[in-house]
């Protein structure tokens, strides 16, 4: 196992991180520590409505999903729809910039549920990553994926 996929199976260091690195490469390091991982473009997000539409799809929610914050942070803490074989989590939110330089609010309280999520699983002994991906420059405000 490659030092990335070591880091990102480390339950203790998880959390919400500013993605430094190429998402494909993060991807495939997940995989091979035994993680389930989605990138979500956001980048044409354009509420909070299309925001939670974007992420319930690419993370395949169930059809009860309420589409609210509250239905976000229960869905996010309550992954047992997904294949069972997962060790942990890796939601890539893609073209973060956009979404939060249009809906800063709305950016915000994604960022508080994300953290939210990663706290609970950390608390289980489960990695949950939530990466924050942007062009290079971009600052999100967020510590940077720590280095593998």
């Amino acid at each position: 196992m490659d030092a990335t996929a070591k880091l990102l199976a480390d339950a203790g260091k998880s959390g919400v991180y500013h993605l430094n690195r190429d998402p494909r490469q993060l991807v495939q390091c997940a995989t091979e520590a035994g993680l389930a991982a989605w990138r979500v473009d956001i980048g044409h997000a354009h509420d909070k409505e299309d925001f939670l539409d974007h992420v319930s799809a690419a993370l395949d929610f169930p059809k009860t999903f309420g589409g609210n914050w509250d239905a976000f942070v229960d869905c996010l803490r309550d992954l047992s729809w997904i294949d069972g074989q997962s060790k942990g989590y890796v939601v890539i939110l893609e073209k973060s910039k956009h979404f939060c330089a249009a809906h800063k609010h709305e950016f915000d309280e994604a960022m508080e549920v994300l953290s939210d999520a990663a706290e609970f699983w950390k608390g289980q002994g489960t990695p949950f990553w939530g990466l924050i991906g942007g062009p290079d420059g971009w600052d999100s405000g967020y510590p940077p994926l720590p280095a593998a």
